[in-house]
């Protein structure tokens, strides 16, 4: 891939570390793809895709940490969605309203691009229709209101950049951040964002006028009230509180200067073109507000304001929704509610703000440099570089965090409390769906290990009685009502991959970690092995197999004629888990139980190629006492093989058969589409039938991109590494720079079309299977960036201020 370099870039590169240009980043780079540039605060240069208003953008980068919900910030300068004040399910908004405007001389610019209002989206939003657009803006082309003539947005979560083309005497660039250190959890859950605003004279004459900085607060439900408590705040902050029962914020400008603080000023052209002299009343029944700075900028100077936005909201109920409503949902005795975790260490908005006051600087030292480790390692593709910084905002997009309070189980520790990611918040709620969390959750396991262990202890709290690993946590966003759910033919493989990917990266010489969780996986491994009870079955055929009577399903929920008997792709994993458990029971002297698994080992392999080889590639599935079969080429069927690679582990298939089955996939997988590779093909490398009617499939060409993911990664370890790293490319590529998912990531994709757009799914975290990428890269195990000198122990030493 050509790298595509800005005019400024070589002047740049002269630039003294440290320094501070003339804008945050270049506005003259390339649009839509990944590029190389100095930026404001980086010693050396970064990297990143730029987006401008003529760009689609799904979702802008979500300001928040861990468990504080968070306010999405649009590339057109518009609030977006919000959970900030617990609407989760659906999310409230997109707001649609700006956030920032300026008037010098008189004219005020309202830095937004309205024309980029959007509309929610989402099966939960239009299910409970509660989205609500604010009117559109038919009076901004009004004398004394004007708006960008261009936006140029470079995103790196937690940061986002925006450099404001106007034809104002002074230019604007915004840097809002909001605290996320890898490696410390205490300072990432701070309930705050900053936005830093740099103005630049660009004339010889003193410029005099009005910066304006403005928030529409919680709605009514989020609030538990239509009433609101304003109170003043100063010391080493100056704006306003707005309080209510169940939710509060401050805005303001940190340090001591003159403010002006008014009501909000939302869609108001008129109240936005009076901001240099006047701001609209404040009233105990509006929820908004506005801080406004005076400045006089000399001719050639520069001056940055600091406006911060902190907040607190506790409590958050099992359905997601605001307060008390139930929406539809059930009746208000049904509603169950939890606790924040960040509202014990970060109660009050106005305290967080004064320590926010004084830690801005080293908070965001802090951020750079972990960014800076990323973005400086030559041994990453630039693609990778940048979408591993960004893909860490589904923590704090889907991240709840509880307090060890009813309604969670006693067994919940003070120091745990429970975390759980949500699936997809507007389309498929649920907290740890646990293939979603075999997907996608390493990073909490490199970077919050104790937010991983409360998870983990979750699941072992959760365990049913028989062994059967919970599939959820609860639905929505309860963390209180486990259940088996229906994918039991992989659920196993993928608590055991929890445990093992954590245990592998955090267990100390003790071993405690492991003792804990052991007897969990064991008796895990021991339901998996007798899913398949068949009589007419070997032991081996019964391991590949789906559960008695295809009961449930798999990962791959959507298989025609309906997953059937022994299936290579059920087989695989089976065995990886067998593999993992095996090591284990190693670990821990359970001589007895490596020996089982060892023994359904080698019969589990021999079934796969006894019944399933076919010379080129596994069959999907076949159950002989129905002569019910698939032929169809699956292109994850090597799952199971990753998962060993990865984990550092003896292989599940033979490797001959691995390098065979991938020249398969290649002939005919990826070959039917640009984009990655088709979930399943003919033989003859032509696509399948389409779905018969009455029935549902994924798609003909639909592929999931952590899967996708996956399959790279196992070309990369089975000695095609470039073929690997292409692949993963070009899955990436077609989110971040064609499709404008940076911040939205998809669930299933579609490769029969030029334009490959997303068939479901927002904000999935599955796709944060993205930081599996480095140690493969590699050719290594996935502890081994947590190594001395690794990616991971780099990362962390430079969050934590080490490096």
């Amino acid at each position: 891939m050509t790298l595509l370099l800005s005019s400024a870039y070589f002047a740049l590169l002269a630039a003294p570390h440290g320094a501070s240009y003339a804008t945050l980043f270049p506005t003259d780079l390339p649009p839509r793809d990944w590029v190389h540039f100095r930026a404001d605060g980086f010693s050396e240069p970064a990297c990143g895709v730029i987006y401008r208003k003529a760009d689609t953008v799904t979702n802008g980068l979500a300001l928040g940490g861990i468990d504080t919900g968070c306010i999405d910030l649009e590339t057109s300068g518009l609030w977006g969605y919000s959970t900030i004040f617990n609407s989760h399910v659906p999310r409230r908004g997109p707001i649609n309203l700006p956030f920032l405007g300026m008037s010098v001389g008189g004219q005020t610019w309202v830095l937004c691009d309205p024309s980029q209002m959007k509309q929610g989206w989402g099966e939960f939003q239009t299910k409970v229709g509660s989205t609500v657009l604010p009117p559109v803006w038919a009076d901004l082309k009004l004398d004394g209101v004007r708006v960008p003539r261009e936006i140029h947005y470079w995103g790196h979560y937690p940061v986002a950049d925006i450099e404001f083309d106007t034809d104002a005497p002074v230019s604007v660039g915004v840097r809002a951040w909001t605290p996320f250190l890898p490696g410390d959890v205490p300072n990432s859950m701070i309930p705050g964002i900053i936005f830093e605003v740099h103005l630049r004279n660009t004339t010889d004459t003193t410029q005099n006028g009005a910066l304006v900085f403005t928030f529409p607060g919680p709605t009514a439900a989020e609030a538990g009230s239509n009433r609101f408590t304003r109170t003043a705040i100063r010391e080493a902050c100056s704006g306003i509180q707005v309080s209510s029962p169940l939710s509060s914020y401050c805005v303001g400008v940190l340090g001591r200067g003159k403010t002006r603080v008014g009501g909000g000023l939302g869609a108001n052209s008129a109240a936005w073109a009076a901001v240099n002299t006047t701001l609209p009343p404040q009233s105990s029944s509006d929820p908004s507000a506005s801080v406004a700075v005076d400045f006089s900028l000399g001719a050639r100077k520069t001056k940055v304001v600091r406006y911060f936005l902190t907040w607190c909201s506790p409590e958050w109920n099992n359905l997601g929704l605001p307060g008390k409503e139930t929406m539809g949902q059930g009746d208000a005795a049904s509603v169950r509610t939890f606790t924040h975790m960040y509202a014990k260490h970060y109660p009050s908005p106005e305290t967080t703000a004064q320590m926010l006051a004084k830690n801005h600087a080293s908070l965001l030292k802090r951020i750079l440099a972990w960014q800076q480790v990323i973005y400086t390692d030559n041994k990453l593709p630039i693609w990778l570089r940048d979408s591993l910084v960004n893909v860490l905002y589904m923590i704090t997009e889907d991240g709840l965090w509880a307090q060890a309070k009813a309604p969670l189980p006693d067994w919940v520790r003070p120091e745990d409390g429970l975390y759980g990611l949500i699936e997809c918040p507007r389309g498929c709620p649920q907290i740890e769906c646990i293939p979603c969390s075999f997907y996608g959750s390493l990073p909490m396991s490199y970077f919050f290990p104790q937010l991983e262990l409360s998870t983990l202890r979750g699941y072992k709290g959760y365990q049913f009685e028989d062994g059967t690993p919970t599939w959820v946590f609860g639905a929505r966003t309860d963390l209180s009502s486990p259940t088996k759910g229906y994918q039991f033919a992989t659920n196993g493989i993928s608590l055991a991959a929890l445990v093992n990917e954590f245990v592998l990266c955090n267990d100390t010489a003790d071993k405690a970690l492991l003792r804990e969780f052991y007897p969990m996986i064991k008796r895990c491994m021991i339901w998996t092995a007798n899913l398949r009870t068949t009589p007419e079955y070997t032991v081996g055929e019964r391991l590949i197999s789906m559960p008695d009577g295809n009961k449930g399903s798999e990962w791959f929920e959507a298989a025609e004629p309906g997953w059937s008997g022994m299936a290579a792709h059920v087989g695989g994993l089976h065995i990886a888990q067998l593999r993992i458990t095996r090591r284990m029971a190693r670990e821990m002297g359970d001589t007895e139980f490596v020996k089982q698994c060892e023994d359904w080992t080698a019969a589990a392999q021999e079934a796969m190629e006894k019944r399933l080889w076919t010379g080129s590639y596994y069959l999907n599935f076949f159950e002989p006492e129905t002569n019910i079969k698939s032929e169809f080429v699956f292109g994850y069927q090597l799952d199971g093989e990753w998962i060993t690679d990865h984990h550092g582990l003896p292989g599940t298939l033979p490797k001959e058969r691995v390098g065979t089955v991938l020249d398969t996939i290649t002939r005919c997988n990826v070959a039917l589409t640009k984009y990655g590779a088709v979930n399943y093909a003919n033989p003859d490398a032509t696509p399948i039938r389409p779905a018969k009617a009455g029935t549902w499939d994924y798609g003909q060409y639909s592929y999931f991109p952590p899967e996708a993911l996956m399959l790279a990664m196992t070309y990369m370890y089975n000695g095609k590494p470039a073929f690997g790293l292409e692949l993963a490319r070009r899955v990436w590529h077609n989110l971040v720079c064609q499709q404008g998912y940076t911040w939205d990531m998809p669930n299933i994709m579609r490769g029969d079309r030029d334009t490959g757009e997303r068939t479901f799914g927002n904000d999935y975290y599955q796709d944060m299977m993205l930081w599996s990428m480095p140690a493969a890269l590699e050719g290594k195990d996935l502890s081994d960036t947590t190594k001395p000198g690794g990616l991971v122990n780099r990362v962390v030493a430079a969050a934590i201020g080490k490096r």
